[in-house]
């Protein structure tokens, strides 16, 4: 599987179930937040509400493999 692929399933998993995610780039920043589209055409890029920052288009070339696990909540 290519990794934009394995990269939109594991996104559309999160947004199909709501879940809130820790994202994290290549240049090291992190990201948390909920998805809220994804291009489904070319499976390269995604919307998410980021807790700081708002609404923001992230291409998946930025993040790293392997970059897109569920949000830990502080505390646990």
């Amino acid at each position: 599987m290519k990794r934009n692929e394995i990269l939109y399933e594991t996104a559309k998993f999160f947004k199909d179930n709501s879940k809130s995610v820790h994202i994290t780039l290549k240049s090291n920043q992190w990201l948390n937040g909920i998805i809220i589209s994804i291009n489904e055409d070319f499976k390269d890029r995604l919307v998410l509400v980021e807790e700081k920052f708002g609404e923001m288009l992230i291409m998946f070339e930025r993040i790293k493999d392997d970059g897109i696990e569920p949000r830990r909540e502080v505390g646990e």
